[in-house]
């Protein structure tokens, strides 16, 4: 399909402003990054190449999440330079419907929330992975790592599932003390296992020492006394060490398969659907801050830097204002996480429509 001159033109100053937008709203947050990485170097010793390697891994996240901003602020400018220059008036005298014009910068919204989607579920995952890893396994070797008390978790067992119990995890020997272990199959007991301490050695396994396994047979416990025991436990010692996986570190699919999960295992799927939304809403975004920084840039001098980053900025602070206090009802359980998501979209894009459709009157 061959682009119109009118379709070039727009694409063409909306292109090149939303390349300085993306630059200038991504510089702000990687500044943010790079002081944290600084006090992590002072405060834990990180070495430099290490803090390079989060710094690499964390810049796919900001220019995501920079995207919809850069849109906006590539919207304010580059239709305002054409407000600016007579270029839109000319086109109206033209008989060319301002509509007509909207069309082309709202569709390039559109894209730039898709390409969000798509860039989030390839490039950033696959960062975000590799920041986790990086930063793990150097907070594992931090000298002030301290044992976490009370460890806690369940996982999958060849008979059912387990629960496994420590009341102290001490990292530097990679040892679990005062254990329990307690299978199940279909909420019945199998048997019990109670250790007096339990080391790493390698691909999962633990040694259990000094401990007694009672199996629990037609209402009657056998017990069984032994000195060493090897066992297969879902945790290694990185995992007992650092917190899991954080809703805002999973991909799109990640969070769907873990509401899922919640939902058939009846708990609670509001914080998975909660960021799924906001993930998607955050992108689509892009086309809704087109939308209202099209009419915004149709009067005349709106094309300065420093008024379209005015203006940006005003538009910015109105959408995270509803936003904030929406995502707050979300976790009070008083909103939906979808509407709470979606809420700001809805409010914001409806303004920008309305503010066009009082410009093409």
């Amino acid at each position: 399909m061959r682009l119109s001159l009118l379709d070039r033109l727009l694409t063409t100053e909306v292109g090149i402003s939303f390349g300085f937008g993306l630059a200038f709203f991504t510089a702000l947050l990687v500044m943010n990054h790079v002081f944290f990485l600084a006090r992590l170097a002072i405060s834990q010793g990180m070495p430099f190449g290490i803090a390079l390697q989060l710094f690499l891994y964390k810049v796919p996240y900001l220019v995501a999440f920079s995207a919809p901003m850069g849109v906006l602020l590539a919207t304010v400018l580059g239709v305002g330079r054409l407000t600016d220059h007579h270029e839109i008036a000319a086109l109206r005298v033209c008989g060319m419907s301002l509509y007509r014009i909207a069309a082309p910068v709202v569709l390039l919204g559109v894209v730039a929330a898709a390409g969000i989607v798509v860039f989030g579920e390839g490039v950033v995952s696959v960062a975000n992975e590799q920041y986790r890893s990086v930063f793990n396994e150097f907070m594992t070797k931090a000298p002030e790592l301290q044992p976490v008390e009370n460890v806690f978790f369940q996982g999958p067992s060849p008979d059912g599932s387990a629960l496994y119990y420590a009341r102290r995890y001490d990292p530097r020997t990679q040892t679990l003390e005062d254990v329990t272990v307690i299978y199940l199959r279909g909420g019945q007991t199998l048997r019990v296992i109670q250790s007096r301490a339990a080391t790493y050695q390698q691909r999962g396994a633990w040694g259990f020492r000094d401990g007694n396994v009672y199996v629990i047979e037609e209402g009657r416990v056998v017990t069984t006394r032994f000195e060493e025991m090897a066992l297969n436990v879902p945790r290694t010692p990185q995992d007992l060490t650092l917190p899991p996986k954080s809703v805002g570190d999973m991909s799109l699919r990640e969070l769907a398969h873990e509401a899922s999960a919640a939902r058939r295992g009846g708990g609670d799927p509001r914080s998975f659907l909660s960021e799924l939304h906001n993930r998607i809403a955050a992108a689509a975004s892009s086309a809704v801050f087109a939308l209202i920084g099209l009419p915004l840039s149709l009067r005349p001098h709106r094309s300065g830097p420093s008024i379209g980053m005015g203006l940006s900025i005003l538009v910015l602070f109105a959408y995270y204002a509803i936003l904030i206090p929406s995502q707050l009802a979300s976790e009070g359980h008083v909103l939906a996480p979808a509407l709470a998501a979606w809420l700001p979209n809805g409010i914001v894009g409806a303004l920008g429509a309305g503010l066009l459709a009082q410009a093409a009157r």
